[in-house]
């Protein structure tokens, strides 16, 4: 089995239909693991994504299993920079895992496990909402040997409310409402038929489904009433959870995968839910509901429910999943369990397989170094720079910030390397140059330092921190050679662009007037 690494949103649309192929295959496969539902994700969530494809062998022209990962950078002050690797998805979809044609289920599993164990750098696989078969799941843990990993399973329990979330009830449909009904209790039975008359009669009740002109709108009307009642306990995080979920359902609307009943009372839309329609296995999935919490005179979450069970039975669907968690009123409606049996994998030493970070984290690292030194975390921030270039050593932007920071603690020439290793990453890079002419300058090489000033004029010819420092260099050269050796007597090599132009100690009366003029 080959595994091949996709990382851009062209090629992983060019498997598309590769990978619908696999998913109608696969008896394990979940809407969450669709391509749609992957790709939509990976666009609307901000983060360092990878999808592991495999074929059986290299003259085949089709892929036959997916892993689809996001990566995360962490930062301990004991061990530096490290990774977290999560199933794509993970945290926002309820379900997650690999997505495989069943004939090729063992070389596809042990295939990405050995690419996880040898060609990743992390510390720690998190496989959160994790959707298999036991038989899978021991395939896929049984790569990690014990000696070298510790295994943890992950709980879902919700200390607050006290529900399990590691829980999946569902209502397996039969294909004729009245025969669904018969499952329920009487009481249960004769109360949804009682509401749903009200409803069809059209007088005070209404159950109507978003459409083309409506879904956004309705949508909105369902966030609302999500962030009334969840805002206390999603505090900080609550607009961006629903900015999140309107974005994604937006595109299951757009995509037709999205069902949107929802109730009003004389023309008062007091709850709706957002069902996800999956026409490949023909599931509909309760994702998330919406209600006015101030309203109570009619059962509209439970009405919506059983209307959009009697829709699925009617379109000819087969399961009707209310996804995670074990709230009461779902039993309501005789569902079934399944069980989510998420774990996580975890180095024993607490490092990075490899010993170093993935490159593909750079931009966070860079970012979480930059943190650092803007709090004057100076240790901090120095170790996380060098650890960057441990990995990278020519990223000009992780040279100049070290380099920046060692000048400020007076090592000029550590900073002065750093600076010049930046520039010749990066010629165009304006603050690098000026940087290492401050540098040169404290060091006493007054020729390389203007030389270093006249790179920043000609890339910004109105710098005016440059235009001052070549005046100063200017008017200090008769006692330059005083003050300390430059860089060459000390025996370092000089690049080209640092040697001196004639005259050597002079500046260009031309450049003397414009740098007096702007000072």
């Amino acid at each position: 089995m080959n595994v091949y690494v996709i990382e851009d949103f062209g090629a992983l649309r060019s498997v598309r239909d590769d990978w619908d192929a696999a998913y109608a295959a696969d008896p394990e496969a979940s809407f969450f693991m669709s391509w749609g539902w992957i790709a939509d994700w990976l666009a609307v969530r901000q983060t360092v994504w990878l999808v592991l494809a495999a074929k059986p062998t290299q003259a085949d022209d089709r892929y036959v299993a997916f892993l689809p990962l996001r990566m995360r950078v962490h930062f301990d002050k004991a061990r530096g920079f490290f990774n977290v690797v999560y199933l794509a998805g993970s945290g926002f979809s309820d379900h997650a895992g690999v997505l495989t044609h069943p004939d090729f289920e063992a070389e596809a599993v042990s295939a990405f496990t050995d690419f996880l164990r040898k060609k990743l750098s992390w510390t720690k696989l998190i496989m959160s909402n994790l959707w298999m078969s036991d038989r899978r799941r021991r395939l896929f843990l049984a790569a990690f040997d014990p000696l070298r990993f510790v295994h943890e399973d992950i709980e879902y329990l919700d200390k607050i409310t006290n529900t399990d979330v590691g829980v999946c009830p569902f209502v397996a449909l039969p294909s004729d409402w009245d025969a669904y009904l018969t499952k329920l209790s009487a009481n249960n039975r004769q109360k949804i038929r009682r509401w749903l008359r009200k409803v069809e009669a059209g007088e005070e009740y209404d159950i109507t489904a978003s459409n083309d002109e409506t879904f956004a709108r309705d949508i909105d009307i369902l966030l609302g009433f999500w962030k009334t009642k969840w805002a206390h306990r999603k505090g900080a995080r609550t607009d961006d959870i629903a900015q999140h979920n309107r974005a994604m359902l937006m595109r299951c609307a757009q995509n037709g995968t999205l069902f949107l009943p929802v109730f009003r009372h004389r023309g008062r839309p007091v709850a709706a839910l957002a069902i996800l329609v999956d026409a490949a296995k023909k599931t509909m999935l309760f994702f998330i509901a919406g209600r006015d919490e101030t309203y109570d005179e009619a059962p509209g979450g439970y009405l919506l429910h059983a209307y959009s069970i009697r829709h699925a039975i009617a379109q000819g669907y087969a399961t009707y999943d209310f996804l995670r968690g074990d709230e009461p009123y779902k039993y309501l409606f005789g569902p079934q369990e399944r069980r989510l049996k998420a774990c996580s994998v975890t180095t024993r030493n607490g490092r990075n397989l490899g010993g170093v970070p993935d490159p593909r984290g750079l931009e966070a690292m860079r970012d979480k170094a930059f943190e650092f030194d803007k709090k004057d975390e100076i240790a901090v921030a120095e170790r996380a720079y060098r650890q960057i270039l441990a990995m990278q050593p020519d990223d000009a932007l992780t040279l100049y910030r070290l380099g920046r920071l060692l000048a400020t603690q007076g090592d000029h020439t550590e900073a002065a390397r750093l600076f010049s290793r930046s520039v010749a990453v990066e010629p165009a890079g304006e603050n690098a140059w000026l940087k290492l002419a401050h540098s040169l300058h404290a060091l006493g090489d007054e020729v390389a330092a203007r030389n270093a000033c006249r790179e920043v004029l000609r890339l910004q010819p109105k710098n005016e921190e440059a235009e001052r420092l070549i005046l100063q260099l200017a008017l200090s050269a008769p006692r330059a050679l005083t003050i300390a050796k430059p860089l060459s007597a000390q025996g370092e090599q000089i690049p080209v662009w640092m040697r001196p132009a004639p005259p050597v100690w002079g500046v260009p009366q031309s450049e003397i007037v414009r740098a007096t003029a702007r000072s």
